[in-house]
């Protein structure tokens, strides 16, 4: 009877810890799900329940109002998500810092401005397209009627889309399979997102922003950047 038990024991000890194991080695899987998984929702909430207001509310000036405060909302919701739902992935590991951070989203700006305008040039000389910018044109209309639009523009879109674009698509995904992979993947994604024609100039834009993050390992940085953009496009555009 004590071989039996203590066979058994053996067995039950083994199983325990064959589980907890295995259950260690799908820990980091999990939390990738989880956090990726968290965010996207959260996007897409946001997204959709922002178009469903132009729907519902018929006042112009309410209903953009509404969709900047929930789109701010749901940015930094982002930032409370990444927090409490945490995951390193692989960008992410390496030495950090607030100034660092703010270093590489400040001098990045120079960098994603380079890229444009080499990308630009090869899409009117190369691929004949207008230099016309859709989105950049809805903006600016939008801006002439609703100042306080601009706080969507700086704020709540670029926190969002990098967090979506550069910390799943790329830093989380990263995880799973090769970095330069991902990142040309979350880039695409990026142009197809903005829908506005120039798809070259787009998915350097990604992945210059990618870069940023890859360098700063830091959502932060690509962020500052992205807003720092936005704003001096903006600024630059304004008659």
């Amino acid at each position: 009877m004590q071989v039996i038990y203590h066979s058994y024991t053996e067995s039950a000890n083994y199983n325990m810890l064959y589980y907890k194991y295995h259950l260690k080695r799908m820990e980091p899987l999990m939390n990738i799900r989880r956090n990726s998984l968290f965010l996207l929702l959260t996007y897409l909430i946001v997204m959709l329940f922002s178009s469903s207001l132009f729907s519902i509310i018929k006042d112009s000036m309410l209903s953009f109002t509404s969709v900047i405060f929930v789109s701010i909302f749901g940015a930094f919701l982002m930032f409370f998500i990444n927090k409490k739902v945490p995951f390193e992935n692989y960008i992410e590991l390496g030495n950090k810092s607030l100034k660092k951070s703010l270093l590489y989203g400040i001098f990045g700006v120079a960098l994603v401005f380079v890229v444009q305008e080499l990308t630009l040039l090869v899409d009117t000389y190369l691929l004949h397209q207008s230099t016309f910018s859709e989105n950049t044109n809805q903006i600016l209309t939008i801006l002439t009627h609703y100042p306080y639009y601009l706080l969507y523009v700086i704020i709540a879109a670029p926190i969002m889309e990098e967090f979506i674009f550069r910390k799943v698509f790329f830093g989380n995904l990263s995880t799973i399979i090769k970095p330069g992979g991902a990142a040309i993947f979350s880039s695409i994604l990026f142009s197809v997102a903005h829908a506005d024609g120039h798809y070259l100039t787009y998915s350097c834009l990604g992945l210059t922003l990618s870069y940023i993050y890859y360098k700063s390992h830091d959502i932060k940085a690509p962020i500052i950047t992205h807003s720092l953009m936005n704003l001096i496009i903006i600024l630059t555009q304004i008659k």
